[in-house]
């Protein structure tokens, strides 16, 4: 038994000793294959590899960036107003109504064709508004503050104004000169984009003020002048009644004159006059 466990012994040492020199011989062999066999395995997992049949490729948010249309802040225009007024209702209508439309170049914008109607069945109601030469509640009322915030916009962005007419009476809300009137369906406020690029609308709201933003590529850069106020003209004192009338305190008409100046590169390229006459407003004690 002595004799068998040293030859086991001696045995065991030997095929020891071979491995070790199998180990030391194969090795750099051994090591080198699977240092292969990782970069492949990495190459195949981190290489770009073409859809399966019928796949839709993962989009690339940069390259949508860059195929979308450049649009770029042209202008914008904030008007205020009291809180809790019935017009307030229906500045909210047609903001939402407005906001989001796009103009695509050469395309002419139309107010009363974007915004519609404004009617109690699409949820207007009845505020103040300019009739000749006063003021009287009617349907949809307070829906020239949304144009003329619109108008002062595109005036800014150095748009083509088609078609706007000022207020009969001088309001304070806006500019003097710079504003457009509108009512359903014949008197509009229209502009053209003239631009290379659509022109997208951006409205936002509050409870007390209203901005219009113009996102798109601006053509011109723009410079404006007013004049001072001549030609006053006085009001005079009135009595109304019915449901309809509002009274008023009575303001002195005048007339007054703004330029818009068109600059590209620096030229001037066009000068444009707007003049406005607003009647007197009268002062009226409603009974």
């Amino acid at each position: 038994m002595g004799r068998t466990r040293r030859r086991h012994y001696r045995r065991y040492r030997a095929d020891q000793r071979a491995l070790r020199d199998h180990v030391r011989r194969w090795w750099p062999f051994v090591a080198g294959a699977l240092a292969a066999n990782g970069l492949l395995v990495a190459t195949y997992l981190w290489a770009p590899r073409e859809p399966a049949a019928g796949a839709v490729p993962a989009p690339d948010p940069a390259a949508a960036r860059r195929a979308a249309p450049a649009e770029r802040p042209m202008s914008t225009f904030t008007t205020r107003f009291d809180r809790g007024e019935p017009r307030v209702r229906n500045i909210e209508i047609a903001a939402r109504r407005l906001d989001g439309t796009v103009v695509r170049p050469g395309a002419t914008f139309s107010f009363n064709d974007v915004v519609g109607p404004r009617t109690r069945d699409r949820g207007y109601v009845p505020a103040p508004v300019i009739m000749g030469p006063r003021l009287v509640k009617d349907i949809g009322g307070g829906i020239c503050q949304v144009s003329s915030t619109l108008y002062n916009a595109v005036f800014r962005a150095g748009l083509d104004i088609e078609k706007a007419r000022a207020h009969t009476m001088w309001m304070p809300e806006y500019p003097d000169g710079r504003e457009a009137a509108v009512a359903y369906p014949d008197l509009d406020f229209r502009w053209r984009n003239d631009t290379d690029g659509p022109v997208r609308i951006d409205v936002q709201y509050t409870d007390s003020s209203l901005t219009v933003s113009l996102w798109g590529e601006r053509r011109y850069e723009v410079r404006s002048e007013t004049s001072e106020r001549y030609d006053y003209t006085p009001y005079w004192t009135t009595v109304g009644s019915g449901t309809r009338c509002v009274p008023t305190n009575g303001r002195k008409g005048f007339e007054i004159d703004v330029w818009r100046v068109l600059l590209e590169d620096g030229r001037k390229v066009k000068r444009e006059r707007y003049h406005t006459e607003y009647q007197p407003q009268p002062k009226i004690t409603c009974v």
